[in-house]
């Protein structure tokens, strides 16, 4: 299908194309078999069969992770596979229509900076007679494209190492731990020193010593990370390479990368000690206050959640001519686990108790030593399994 031919499906002016001007708009389309021609019209019997097959084998078909994947997932293997609508998936497909869809058009489109769509932007197509990369690229984070050229050439890259790339995105990072439990008072005071008899403190006792903290509780493990989200079919169609061309054209993807695990909750703060006791008082005799109890340790921070898992990538369909078929470089990248979490921070250290106040003509108590702040967490385990790329399955035509 050529450029023009395109644009008329896409219900563009075709006048207004052949004049050289620019269309970049919007087009709402109606149903899924709509969508399927204007996103699929390029893949081949055999190119169906592949993306099918390969289907199958996609880690995100076991997740299940959204809510209808499954009847997703075989709207997909209609639009660019093999699998054939039936009456429950196409019921299923009118609740998502109609969707709108960012058309790019021009006689001539060069493109000269590196521009991005997504994560998760509408469907895009890129229609040209002559495509020109002269210092950009284009890159589609987590969203549908189809690009296609009656004629491609290629003068130089922008700031990424490739022209096209259909791209993944991260997995969100994990939730924060729960924080240790504290304390909302101070621990029990010390014991009153006491009268030997009523009004005399000869032989009576300083103040009691306040009782210790508790210890702060252990910081909650961080939540693990989510898994990647996958990149979303593409089709590029280039009808003919420019004989002038030196440069190969680069197509990469990879999928998305598992989210970092969450951080592991702050350790609570260790309890105050108790205030130390007072010294007897009573008429002109008193005894010393009692020592403030110690400050209990702080918990420790929690362990870092674990990483969660790169997803497989779905498949890219590429038509390309057989006459530059080895300017045609197609480069993958499994996408990594994601890294465990930071441990949480210790709690802090318990404040010593007060020191109790003294007797007549005597000192009051010495104040409790300070705790120790809780240890930091231990960082989390990284996810376990890397996502495979999608496969590029080329057409090399004629």
């Amino acid at each position: 299908m050529s450029y023009l031919e395109r644009a008329e499906k896409l219900g563009l002016d075709i006048d207004a194309l052949k004049q050289g001007k620019k269309i970049d708009t919007e087009i709402s389309i109606g149903d899924i078999d709509k969508y399927r021609e204007i996103f699929a019209a390029d893949v081949t019997d055999k190119q169906r069969n592949e993306f099918s097959q390969n289907l199958q084998t996609k880690s995100f078909i076991k997740e299940e992770r959204y809510i209808d994947a499954d009847q997703m997932i075989r709207l997909m293997d209609y639009v660019y596979g093999t699998h054939q609508l039936t009456d429950s998936d196409r019921s299923y497909s009118e609740h998502m229509f109609p969707v709108r869809a960012r058309i790019t058009a021009a006689d001539n489109l060069d493109i000269t900076t590196d521009e991005t769509a997504g994560p998760a932007a509408a469907p895009w197509v890129i229609n040209a007679g002559t495509l020109t990369f002269n210092g950009g690229s284009v890159t589609a984070i987590t969203t549908q494209l189809t690009l296609a050229a009656d004629n491609l050439v290629i003068q130089s890259g922008g700031g990424n190492q490739y022209h096209v790339g259909i791209m993944g995105a991260k997995g969100a990072t994990g939730e924060t731990g729960n924080s240790g439990s504290t304390y909302s008072s101070a621990a029990a005071q010390g014991g009153y020193g006491g009268e030997a008899s009523p009004g005399i403190c000869t032989s009576s006792h300083e103040g009691g010593t306040g009782a210790d903290g508790g210890d702060g509780g252990t910081g909650g493990t961080g939540k693990i990370g989510k898994n990647g989200i996958a990149n979303m079919p593409a089709t590029i169609t280039i009808r003919a390479y420019a004989s002038s061309n030196v440069s190969p054209f680069v197509i990469s993807t990879m999928s998305g990368e598992g989210g970092t695990g969450g951080t592991g909750g702050t350790g609570g703060a260790g309890q105050t000690g108790g205030k130390g006791g007072k010294g007897c008082d009573t008429g002109c005799e008193g005894e010393n206050g009692g020592t403030g109890g110690a400050g209990g340790t702080g918990g420790d921070g929690g362990p870092g959640g674990p990483g969660g898992n790169g997803t497989d990538g779905n498949d890219i369909v590429v038509n390309f001519p057989q006459s530059a078929a080895t300017m045609y470089q197609p480069n993958s990248q499994a996408a990594a686990p994601g890294d465990g979490g930071d441990g949480g921070a210790g709690g802090d250290a318990g404040s010593g108790g007060a020191g109790g106040e003294g007797g007549k003509h005597h000192d009051d108590g010495q104040p409790g030593s300070g705790g120790k702040s809780g240890n930091d967490g231990q960082q989390g385990d990284p996810g376990t399994l890397s996502g495979a790329p999608g496969s590029f399955i080329p057409n090399f035509t004629n």
